[in-house]
């Protein structure tokens, strides 16, 4: 197990608990506002949960050796 596998969980949990949770200090923050500002709350949501998934896969796979 790399320090990196448990790096990309945890922000991959972050990013997902930011985006169901939406709290101020997370769904405020700029370059998320911005985002929504362009390409609006729906899809910057679908983004991140995208985000999110990746990261949160790919370190737990990373952690079981698959990588």
């Amino acid at each position: 197990m790399q320090p990196i596998d448990m790096i990309l969980i945890v922000f991959g949990l972050f990013t997902l608990f930011g985006v169901i949770v939406k709290p101020g200090f997370y769904w405020e923050r700029g370059r998320i506002r911005r985002t929504r500002q362009v390409i609006g709350d729906k899809n910057t949501a679908i983004m991140y949960y995208i985000i999110g998934g990746i990261m949160l896969a790919v370190g737990i796979m990373g952690m079981m050796g698959m990588f």
